[in-house]
């Protein structure tokens, strides 16, 4: 069999996903990533390919492992090709996730104008057209960072948690009734209203996909059609790994 493994570093964790072809088989999120932990993810399964990138700091020693058990490893960098094209003015500093998770709406919806909402620690906000040309996109605050600004930035408001039970917070109405309820009220509308604001001005037609680590979080709520895809960034990935194996 031909697995492939993924790994996305983020800001705070690490996703790894297990592919058999273009199939999920394995995914897990790791506080810290050792070479040791990705072995033990494997279970012993001998990989054909490996494809790391990260919005941090590179990771030496996993890249470094990567390339001692795959064949073929990859770090996702500007100069990997890729199976859309980047009309970007600096591609340098285009975030690798945002190429990843730009390839991985691509892969299931080419043909379509797509707006591609990765909704994490920031909200990425980016549009492929239907030529399959990456045009550009926009970043924004997401839910916590804007929920731990408005407690750091002023001097009475307090320290909301997340809202995991969207829909029952929405339920409340439009408005809060007390400061708490304001508060995450104000923050998921906000980002909801974000994405409704895109959607509305890119082509008619237009496919939104939504993925991130609050992507189920908001598509709970969204008033209108979203493609929720939880693994986004990673199918991206694994996308481009088999891109650049053929």
């Amino acid at each position: 069999m031909a697995y492939y493994l993924t790994i996305d570093q983020g800001n705070s964790e690490a996703k790894m996903a297990l592919w058999e072809g273009s199939e999920l088989v394995d995914f897990s999120m790791e506080p810290a990533l050792t070479p040791t932990r990705v072995s033990n993810f494997l279970g012993g399964k001998r990989l054909r390919g490996a494809i790391y990138c990260s919005v941090a700091r590179e990771d030496v020693d996993i890249v470094r492992h990567l390339r001692h058990i795959a064949p073929l490893a990859l770090r996702l960098t500007p100069d990997t090709p890729l199976p859309i094209t980047i009309a970007y003015r600096t591609p340098a500093t285009l975030g690798a996730d945002r190429v990843a998770a730009a390839v991985g709406a691509w892969s299931d919806y080419a043909g379509n104008d797509i707006l591609v909402v990765d909704a994490g620690t920031a909200v990425t906000f980016d549009y492929v057209d239907r030529e399959g040309v990456y045009r550009g996109g926009n970043i924004a605050p997401g839910i916590s960072m804007e929920l731990r600004s408005l407690h750091e930035f002023t001097r009475r408001l307090p320290l909301i948690p997340f809202p995991e039970d969207m829909p029952a917070l929405c339920s409340a109405g439009l408005m809060g009734r007390d400061t708490r309820e304001a508060i995450s009220l104000g923050v998921v509308y906000a980002v909801l209203a974000q994405i409704d604001f895109y959607r509305r001005r890119l082509p008619e037609g237009t496919v939104t996909v939504l993925g991130g680590g609050c992507g189920h979080h908001l598509a709970s709520v969204c008033g209108f059609d979203v493609k929720l895809d939880e693994h986004l960034v990673s199918k991206g990935l694994n996308r481009i790994l088999l891109y650049n194996e053929k």
